[in-house]
């Protein structure tokens, strides 16, 4: 009969050695209960996110914005650093950062013969269009929502950059989803160019939101594969079908935004070549040097208009002049200035569209490799000088002599909200180190030496845009004076969402997620503290066993 010091020990071991057991199986089941439930392939925070380069060669997020810009406006921004908290500030607080996606109830219905008589309704399966007339307006059957949709997706995902808040990305997610599933295009005399324009800027949002933004849950998730599908049906043809060089300047330049944007998020290098092919072709038709001689380029137009001087000067005056509205037009002899665009006489608002176009597409080639700035370098420059100094200097010397060959009817407002001036200044001034120095337009002093319009003009106009209407104000958020580089091609990819045409994923394996992970780990855990329990059961069941005996004994 063992003793009772003895029983008590073996007892005591027991006792310890089941305690123990207790201990592991209880942290094992805490460990699982509190395991994050998150995707293998989840992007890391954002201030680690790192440039992806495609099997295609394209470096990502790269539609006009790059990670390097963004990374280092972001300190600024962290840090409370001015001008780039308030421009932040102006971003956030517009309408477009809190706008939820669309039901369509403002479009037409795509499956009706015409859908300005029919709109667009939940259960409408042939989904839904926008119709567009002349400045979106008589008709506009969607085009206002169309074009705030665009600007919120971009609003939203640059918000969610920078400050991770993942309701801006949800939204965003949301509109771009919307779109995928239920839109199927623009239609009207304007259609063509909000094709364009929604294009430029909804998909700087979806290319920086695929690339920085994973969920947490299924049900926001971005569906990158749905969104490239619907830009290749319904975009794409528009954009390289049109005749665009039938239409004044800033409708080419904007497709050739459009264009280069949706050919990086594609990965697709002939639609980016066909971006390049209409860049080339309309900028030196857009921008008149000095050197081009007595006449600017005839734009490129399947029609083949603007083929005399007659109707050449007569599309660069707008009509304006008492000779372009005989019939037929008599040559109004008009003598081009050094930096005017094609559409400076119609009015500078207008001309900055263009001049817009030309900057954001160069800003998009540039991180993709492809410097147009230097290709097109006096041209581009000589453009914005004579833009921004007349704005300056209109109020107290007027027109610059000869302007417009005299013609009536010129628009004195000078707006050129559509210019991204922080973000040329950036690529000039602070990128390459080029001096943007006054120019010599006709009729006004001339130029000091060492000055900067560029550098006033945003000084005296920059602060005061707003959002309003307007993607260029966020601008000063993105390109405020950054001295950055395009990311390099060499840069080591980092974990990327689906490609938007490839189902699979980089490798064509399987991609396990830490949300299978984690229901194997839990799995596991649950069969070991069923083990462990039972194993210390069965011992005390022994043990008790054993005392009964003794007992009766």
């Amino acid at each position: 009969m063992p003793s009772r010091s003895g029983s008590r020990a073996a007892g005591s071991a027991h006792a310890r050695r089941a305690a123990a057991l207790l201990t592991f199986a209880l942290m094992l089941m805490i460990s699982v209960t509190v395991a994050p439930s998150v995707r293998a392939e989840q992007a890391p925070p954002l201030d680690e996110l790192q440039p992806v380069v495609s099997s295609a060669g394209f470096t990502h997020p790269g539609v006009f914005n790059s990670l390097e810009n963004l990374s280092a406006t972001k300190k600024r921004i962290d840090a409370g650093d001015t001008p780039w908290t308030e421009s932040f500030a102006l971003l956030t607080s517009s309408p477009y950062a809190t706008r939820n996606a669309p039901d369509f109830t403002s479009f037409g219905s795509a499956s009706a013969s015409d859908p300005t008589a029919k709109k667009c309704g939940a259960r409408d399966r042939g989904g839904c269009v926008s119709v567009c007339g002349s400045f979106n307006s008589s008709p506009d059957v969607g085009c206002a929502d169309q074009q705030a949709d665009g600007r919120a997706v971009y609003a939203q995902a640059l918000a969610y950059f920078y400050t991770g808040d993942q309701r801006y990305a949800q939204r965003a997610a949301a509109i771009l989803n919307a779109y995928s599933a239920r839109f199927k295009g623009s239609e009207g005399s304007n259609g063509p160019l909000m094709t364009a324009w929604t294009a430029g800027q909804m998909v700087r949002g979806a290319e920086l939101l695929r690339y920085s933004y994973k969920p947490t849950s299924k049900k926001h998730e971005f569906d990158v594969k749905a969104f490239g599908t619907m830009l290749r049906k319904v975009f794409v043809p528009t954009l390289t079908t049109f005749d665009y060089g039938r239409a004044n300047g800033n409708w080419k330049l904007s497709a050739a935004e459009g264009l280069i944007g949706i050919a990086v998020f594609l990965d697709d290098r002939k639609l980016y070549d066909r971006a390049l092919e209409m860049w080339r072709e309309r900028v030196e038709a857009y921008v008149y040097l000095s050197t081009d001689g007595e006449l600017p380029a005839a734009p490129a137009s399947e029609a083949g208009l603007y083929r005399t001087p007659t109707a050449l000067r007569c599309q660069w005056l707008d009509g304006k002049a008492k000779g372009c509205q005989t019939d037929p037009p008599s040559d109004p002899g008009i003598r081009f200035q050094n930096g005017q665009v094609q559409e400076s006489c119609r009015d500078f608002g207008h001309a900055s569209m263009g001049l817009g176009g030309i900057i954001n597409t160069a800003e998009t080639a540039w991180i993709q490799g492809d410097d147009l700035y230097a290709e097109q370098q006096a041209r581009i420059i000589t453009g914005v000088l004579y833009a921004v100094q007349i704005s300056l200097n209109y109020e107290t010397r007027g027109w610059p002599a000869a302007f417009c060959g005299g013609a009536d009817d010129l628009d004195p407002s000078l707006s050129l909200v559509e210019l991204p001036v922080h973000a040329v200044y950036n690529a000039y001034a602070a990128r390459k180190g080029v001096k943007m120095q006054a120019i010599s337009i006709p009729g006004y002093p001339a130029p000091k030496r060492g000055s900067d319009p560029v550098a006033d003009f945003i000084a005296a106009k920059g602060a005061a845009r707003g959002y309003a209407g307007n993607v260029t104000a966020w601008d000063a958020v993105t390109h405020d004076l950054v001295t950055s580089r395009a990311a390099s091609r060499t840069a080591a990819p980092a974990p990327d969402q689906k490609n938007a045409d490839d189902p699979g994923n980089a490798d064509g394996g399987p991609v396990m997620t830490l949300d299978v992970a984690t229901s194997a780990f839990a799995l596991v855990g649950v069969i070991a503290t069923v083990v462990a329990l039972a194993w210390i059961a069965r011992r005390v069941a022994r043990r008790r066993r054993g005392r009964a005996d003794s007992t009766t004994r």
